[in-house]
């Protein structure tokens, strides 16, 4: 009966290997269409490090903030970069008058503005440690060149504008 037991064991076994390696495809083939709400990314700890849903994408060391977001902002697309403690340190994407790039200090506070201006000109600020305007340099509506340089306090010192 063992012997018996044995062989019908050792049949079924062949048969299924058979029919797994018959029906068994390619992974080099193409998926197709798919579809899933999210996607999330863990390492080896099953700690989160990278989400995908339909805000956009969030990528994070192991439990803790988020780094790098890249999503859809009420302008359009949005690529911002965050410290450890979640503090945003730049963003680069759209505002309402076209493109920005924006970057923060250590507190979070904008340290330079490249973009472009309500005149549809392209600008160029710095500022201090107050987030107070200290320079700006871009195209005035009247499409001249200028630069101001102001005091610590936002107060205009020096100017010069392009037109002759």
């Amino acid at each position: 009966m063992n012997d018996y037991t044995k062989g019908i064991l050792t049949g079924a076994s062949l048969i299924l290997c058979f029919f797994m390696f018959v029906s068994a495809k390619s992974q080099s083939g193409n998926l197709g269409d798919v579809v899933v709400n999210s996607v999330s990314v863990i390492d080896e700890n099953a700690d989160l490090v990278g989400r995908f849903d339909g805000r956009g994408l969030i990528l994070a060391k192991a439990k803790q903030s988020p780094t790098v977001v890249i999503s859809v902002g009420v302008n359009g697309g949005v690529i911002t970069t965050h410290s450890k403690d979640g503090i945003m340190n730049a963003y680069l994407g759209t505002a309402e008058t076209g493109g920005v790039l924006n970057v923060f200090n250590v507190d979070g506070k904008s340290a330079v503005y490249l973009g472009t201006s309500q005149n549809d000109g392209g600008i160029l600020q710095t500022f201090n440690q107050y987030e107070v305007n200290t320079g700006y340099f871009g195209t005035n509506k009247y499409n001249d060149g200028m630069a101001i340089l102001f005091d610590r306090y936002g107060d205009e010192g020096w100017n010069a504008s392009g037109k002759k």
